[in-house]
């Protein structure tokens, strides 16, 4: 049975409630990922919300860190004419995944995922500004794939969609009930937190789902929705498991200096050195 810490989820949360709403701000910003999408939205304009959803419903299983990969992305969308149909939007996608570095596993079923998504994609491309309401995309997209309404690629599309919005400067709603999108990093912190008693692969895989709830307990309790949660922790978490490799002490120096960083300073080193000993607070490994 699966050990949910509810200790861990309330020591977390009150260590990220250190964390000004303006930081979160910044951190955003500087997020690869927002940064690419703000390409894509210079280049295609509101129709970059499609752009924004199509790849993320297929950004899993991928050969490159995320931040590298959606700049990827970016750079050869920036380079193609605006789709004007689902179907245009889901054939250039499928040229692209011939040729991505980044994503090159499974491709033939990522390329079915999106044939499935393409009426949705469609209506994205034809109405971007219904989907601005986050939980009508999630719903949508869940009921098109036949998934779940909390599984990682959806909620991670949601997510960027809502980046693709705010480079349009419109606001969204729906966003404060868009669970984490929970990735092999994220299933990492979730064990190395404590959160829940299971290495990395089994929360990945078995307890996904319990992960996904702790997460939304940690954000109700740090007053963080998890939509603006994942890029705080996720972000100053890139290259934990090399990290982690050379101690403890070091991945927590790591994650803080990258907190610091991508917050501007904003978070100051001793705010992100404390979070960094929650989120890090022990080797997941050992």
């Amino acid at each position: 049975m699966v050990i949910v810490d509810r200790a861990r989820i309330s020591s977390v949360a009150r260590a990220l409630r250190n964390i000004p709403a303006s930081a979160i701000d910044v951190i955003e910003l500087n997020d690869p990922q927002y940064v690419a999408v703000k390409k894509l939205v210079y280049v295609h304009g509101d129709r970059a919300v499609a752009f924004a959803v199509a790849n993320a419903l297929v950004s899993y299983r991928l050969s490159l860190p995320g931040e590298r990969y959606w700049l990827e992305f970016a750079e050869w969308a920036s380079r193609i004419q605006t789709p004007s149909t689902g179907k245009d939007l889901v054939d250039a996608m499928k040229l692209f995944l011939a040729e991505s570095r980044g994503n090159r596993m499974v491709t033939v079923q990522k390329a079915r995922r999106l044939e499935r998504a393409s009426r949705i994609l469609e209506s994205i491309l034809q109405e971007p500004g219904r989907y601005r309401d986050l939980s009508v995309l999630v719903r949508e997209l869940a009921d098109a794939l036949g998934a779940r309404p909390e599984e990682k690629t959806i909620v991670f599309a949601a997510k960027m969609a809502y980046y693709a919005y705010r480079a349009l400067g419109i606001d969204v709603v729906g966003k404060d009930d868009i669970p984490i999108p929970l990735d092999r990093r994220m299933a990492l912190l979730t064990s190395a937190s404590g959160i829940i008693g299971a290495p990395p692969d089994k929360v990945f895989t078995r307890y996904r789902l319990d992960a996904v709830r702790a997460w939304h307990e940690v954000s109700r309790e740090s007053g963080i929705p998890a939509l603006h949660l994942d890029a705080v922790v996720w972000l100053p978490a890139h290259g934990i498991e090399r990290h982690l490799r050379r101690g403890l002490e070091y991945a927590r120096d790591e994650f803080a200096r990258k907190l610091v960083g991508y917050s501007k300073g904003i978070v100051d080193w001793s705010t992100a050195r404390q979070i960094a000993s929650q989120v890090i607070y022990r080797d997941p490994y050992a």
